[in-house]
């Protein structure tokens, strides 16, 4: 039998999709709530130590009402874009398109070399 850790209990409160989704993967797997939401923390905890912190992308924004109503003035009205993003979509589309690959064949590349026994 392998190496049981010793357990504490937490509580938290979730959205109900959240429990609907939990509740469905487990009765589909047959995993335990616990060992999942464990693994779940763990794996989440692991990446953002990991990953420089300016490149994590929080998922939940907050903001003030007045803040909310500039933002949707922003979605929603149509303006022309700045002169400064139009040349970073210009840089960023050339940086694709660079020698008539894909990023992904560009990247796979990559690896390939990475991977080969000369690479060192």
């Amino acid at each position: 039998m392998g190496h049981k850790r010793e357990q504490v209990q937490i509580s938290a409160f979730i959205a109900q999709e959240t429990k609907a989704a939990l509740d469905a993967y487990v009765a589909a797997t047959g995993l335990k709530k616990n060992r999942v939401i464990d693994e779940a923390i763990e794996r989440h905890l692991g990446a953002v130590t990991q990953i420089p912190a300016d490149m994590i992308i929080e998922t939940h924004l907050t903001t003030t009402p007045e803040g909310w109503e500039m933002v949707w003035d922003m979605i929603t009205t149509e303006r022309e874009p700045s002169p400064e993003l139009v040349e970073g979509w210009e840089r960023h589309f050339e940086f694709l398109r660079e020698d008539d690959c894909s990023l992904e064949e560009e990247l796979a590349r990559d690896r390939a070399a990475e991977d080969s026994p000369d690479a060192g």
